[in-house]
């Protein structure tokens, strides 16, 4: 069965993700608390929508930082349904229509426009 929108953005994190996410990339601890929510919701719209996403350079930082923690990652994934690679483009897929669309189907399956601090 899908989680709701309120599992994932309460899903447990590990403990030290937000901190490193904060020194990995200068981030205070509350936006980098945002953008890790919102590379939580980037991955579950992509299980919701059946769609390809892409995330934002900001929200991309945060999913690489959730990579690194595999069991975390692996967990997380078997939580949304199924395992999602990360697969590295030289720039925006699709020449960053994949960008656009990603924010579309995000103000269309959560009913709220993307925060433009995470997605500029």
């Amino acid at each position: 069965m899908t989680p709701t929108l309120a599992e994932v953005d309460n899903y447990p994190v590990p403990d030290m993700l937000i901190p490193r996410i904060a020194s990995e990339h200068d981030y205070s601890i509350p936006y980098a608390t945002g953008a890790l929510r919102e590379a939580k919701r980037m991955l579950y719209l992509f299980i919701v929508s059946g769609q390809p996403t892409s995330p934002s350079e900001r929200v991309d930082m945060a999913w690489h930082e959730m990579l690194m923690f595999t069991k975390f990652y692996r967990e997380f994934s078997a939580f949304l349904g199924r395992f999602i690679d990360h697969d590295p483009t030289p720039g925006p897929p699709g020449d960053g229509s994949m960008y656009r669309d990603t924010k579309t189907l995000y103000e269309k399956h959560f009913g709220e426009k993307p925060d433009p601090k995470y997605w500029p």
